[in-house]
């Protein structure tokens, strides 16, 4: 069962006594904003409009429903096998848009993954390290 806790962020500035009318909710990792108004409780998420729900105990069961558990979580991370073979496919499209090497397409994208990512770029120049000292 995922905890589910209601933070109270209605703004309440001139009316100090005011009803909560918004809401905060987090559910494994994902927050989601709830709205109040005269006959329905709205879902958001990042901007987008997830339903309309009659009272708090749907609302409740709506983010059960959506929220992702921890083993779906878990499941969705690729192996280090998954991202070589994405990122070997990407080098082999880009290589060929731009009329390229492989192995010029792999620094380019190497080189931009340092900068963004350091922890993906190393498990991938292993990846790619490992595989010269196969091909040799």
């Amino acid at each position: 069962m995922i905890a589910i806790e209601w933070t109270d962020k209605t703004d309440r500035f001139g009316r100090p006594y005011a009803d909560a009318n918004r809401w905060e909710i987090a559910a494994n990792g994902t927050t989601y904003t709830v709205e109040r108004s005269m006959s329905a409780y709205h879902i958001w998420n990042d901007g987008e409009w997830l339903g309309m729900h009659a009272n708090k105990a749907e609302v409740e069961a709506a983010i059960t429903a959506l929220a992702p558990t921890e083993e779906a979580a878990e499941t969705e991370e690729a192996s280090d096998a998954d991202v070589i073979k994405a990122f070997e496919a990407k080098a082999d499209e880009i290589a060929k848009a731009n009329g390229w090497t492989i192995a010029r397409a792999e620094t380019v994208m190497l080189r931009y993954l340092r900068d963004t990512s350091p922890a993906e770029a190393a498990t991938i120049a292993e990846a790619l390290l490992q595989r010269t000292r196969q091909a040799a």
